[in-house]
């Protein structure tokens, strides 16, 4: 006779309670996807910085052409990263010295960015 739960099988059916997958703690499942989410939580804080070079140059073309000025600088902090809806300031400065805070916000956290002239100083 044939035993019941060692029954040869022929591939169809549910398996046998002994034939089944061994079940694996939650703690275990949890110790080898912790560093997967590390990993991907480490990915998302990394965000890309902005072009800062590309943004002052873009802020330069901008001002000098409603200010009616040339050699305008303008200055934006290093390491900004790309938030939306962040902000930070500039500075431009002319030739002459006069200088204005330029304030720029992020729009998306693509590098879309607005700016507005805050405050000024002669």
């Amino acid at each position: 006779m044939i035993d019941p739960v060692r029954r040869p099988r022929l591939g169809f059916g549910r398996p046998d309670r002994q034939e089944r997958s061994v079940h694996v703690p939650f703690r275990y499942r949890l110790a080898r996807a912790a560093p997967l989410a590390a990993i991907s939580l480490l990915a998302a804080a990394c965000s890309r910085p902005l072009d800062i070079d590309g943004l002052e140059s873009q802020l330069k073309a901008i001002y000098e052409k409603e200010f009616d000025a040339t050699d305008l600088t303008v200055t934006c902090p290093d390491g900004v990263k790309a938030e939306a809806g962040s902000t930070f300031q500039c500075q431009a400065t002319d030739a002459t010295g006069a200088t204005v805070v330029i304030t720029v916000t992020q729009i998306d956290d693509q590098g879309k960015v607005k700016s507005e002239i805050t405050d000024a100083s002669t």
